[in-house]
Formats: C-alpha cells, sequence, structure tokens
C-alpha cells in the first residue's frame, strides 16, 4: 500500500502549496506560470511528507505524473523541472518544449541545490534527441528510488521512451520530503493541469 498519496489540482495547490510563484494564474483546470525576471525560479513547493516521520535509510520511490498544457509545450519556451527535496538537495528531471527536440530529450535527470531558486545545477545525460517525433507529451511520469539515487522518466514517444538516471547527490529522508518545480530560463511558460503523486515504502 502507498505511504502518501496525493492528486494536486490547481485549486489544491492553493490549499496546500507552501510556496507558489507570485508570476501564476489559476482556473478551475489549470495554474499557469508566465514569464519572469529570475532564472531557475522555484514555481511550486508542496509539503510531501514532514521532516522526522521517516529514517534516512528508508527504502522509498516516488512516483509522480504530471499533466501539462500541450499547446505550450508545442510552441513556446517550456523547460521545468520537477522532481523531490529534502530541503537542501533537489533531484528530480527536466522537461524540455517540443522546439528543443532536435537536439535534447523529451526528458532527463537534473539536480541541484534547493531554494527560491535552484542552483548549483546539474543536467545529466541530456544529449540523445529524438528528431523524428513531431508531437509534445499531454503527460509526463517520472519514478524516483530514493535510497538508491536513481530514477526514470517516461513519455509516450515511439511507444514508449524511458530515460534513466543516477544521481550523484543523497537526500536526507529524515529532513522530510518536498515536492519542487523549477522553471530554467526567465522566459519560460508552462500551463499544470495536474501532478499526482505516490509515496511507497518498501519494508521488505
Amino acid at each position: 500500500m502507498p505511504f502518501k498519496e496525493y492528486v494536486m489540482t490547481p485549486s489544491w495547490f492553493k490549499t496546500h502549496a507552501s510556496y507558489i510563484n507570485r508570476n501564476h494564474s489559476i482556473t478551475n483546470d489549470q495554474i499557469t506560470f508566465s514569464a519572469g525576471p529570475i532564472m531557475n525560479a522555484a514555481l511550486l513547493k508542496v509539503p510531501l511528507v514532514a521532516a522526522g516521520v521517516l529514517e534516512d535509510g528508508a527504502v522509498l520511490t516516488v512516483k509522480i505524473t504530471v499533466a501539462n498544457d500541450v499547446s505550450i509545450g508545442k510552441k513556446k519556451d517550456s523547460d521545468i523541472r520537477y522532481g523531490v527535496s529534502d530541503g537542501t538537495s533537489f533531484i528530480g528531471f527536466e522537461t524540455v518544449d517540443k522546439l528543443n527536440y532536435y537536439q535534447l530529450s523529451p526528458c532527463f535527470a537534473a539536480e541541484g541545490k534547493s531554494g527560491e531558486t535552484l542552483t548549483e545545477v546539474q543536467r545529466l545525460d541530456r544529449f540523445i534527441p529524438l528528431p523524428n517525433e513531431n508531437f509534445y507529451p499531454d503527460q509526463f511520469v517520472f519514478t524516483l528510488k530514493l535510497d538508491q539515487s536513481r530514477g526514470s522518466c517516461f513519455t509516450p514517444h515511439g511507444g514508449g521512451f524511458i530515460k534513466t538516471a543516477e544521481y550523484t547527490k543523497r537526500l536526507l529522508l529524515s529532513h522530510g520530503l518536498t515536492l519542487e518545480v523549477y522553471k530554467t530560463d526567465r522566459r519560460e511558460l508552462v500551463g499544470i493541469k495536474y501532478i499526482s503523486i505516490t509515496v511507497t515504502i518498501n519494508d521488505g
């Protein structure tokens, strides 16, 4: 059984997020973040597990499903990072808009130092393009095995595209766990319809 489950809609973010970037608008269907003055800015932060609940050695898997506004990712700058942090270190994945598919994977690993901006950013193994793909997906799925500092991202390209990752950072789970979303450049836009998260502990 999952340890924690969340379905985060725009109205849910308004009630439960600990931080929402001010350059946003909310409708019933979508929270949209517009261009702003700061690079690598935090867009959303949502507490998942409080400090002191987990031990650092917990065998923990986090599955994140993100549904985005396809019309933005097809035509505009929309390079967004989704992942989790312990309040200090962030590990997750960067998704890029369709305009970048000539040179970059649709998703790849990213890590850095958590904050109002993501600093000390490392982008891992990103130069594997899909030059024949002609669509931007409506959904991305990320799986993070935090006890191993490993993960994978999935998109429906080519019948199913999977990119695996090994991170240099290891989260201290005793410090708590937070969902964090960051933009890359100042001009990036994104429309998030929902984020679904399952946190599972393997006791065996």
